[in-house]
């Protein structure tokens, strides 16, 4: 089963991480539907407990909209969008909020690396080249999930 909800979620976050490259937004839609499908995994999965899954989404919802406001204030430009909020409120559907320090560091650091292999392309535009962070979150999600459903299965044996 586990296979199964892991093809299910690299298949949405590849459908959301394409659309966000090309588009450079994440339909609400999207992320309705990854946290429909995290709420459904958890079920499959016999680890299905409300609290943690609202904990979740709370938390990492509240990083991302906090994170989004601090920025705004800092420089007077949005630098993460909404539909970056709304799909890190619905990782924490598929993730625990003990994975967001790894389903952050995965994001950031990912991002990071792209943008300084892309230097020497991009020459005079990386002060103003913006990148979709939708790609990365959707590596980080995949990464912390993983991380997770298999530290969760080494502590049950």
């Amino acid at each position: 089963m586990q296979t199964l909800v892991l093809v299910l979620l690299v298949f949405q976050l590849a459908i959301i991480a394409l659309i966000d490259a090309r588009r450079s937004i994440i339909p609400d839609l999207c992320n309705a539907f990854l946290a429909i499908t995290g709420i459904a995994a958890h079920w499959f999965l016999d680890s299905f407990d409300p609290v943690p899954i609202l904990s979740g989404v709370i938390v990492f919802g509240g990083v991302f909209a906090l994170a989004r406001a601090v920025h705004f204030r800092a420089r007077g430009q949005v630098g993460l969008g909404f539909g970056d909020v709304k799909m890190a409120a619905a990782a924490g559907c598929w993730i625990t909020v003990a994975s967001l320090p790894v389903f952050l560091a995965l994001a950031s650091l990912s991002a990071l690396l792209f943008v300084l292999a892309m230097i020497p392309f991009w020459k005079g535009e990386l002060t103003t080249r913006r990148v979709p962070f939708g790609p990365f979150l959707a590596l980080a999600l995949v990464l912390s999930w993983l991380a997770e459903v298999n530290s969760i299965a080494v502590l049950e044996i």
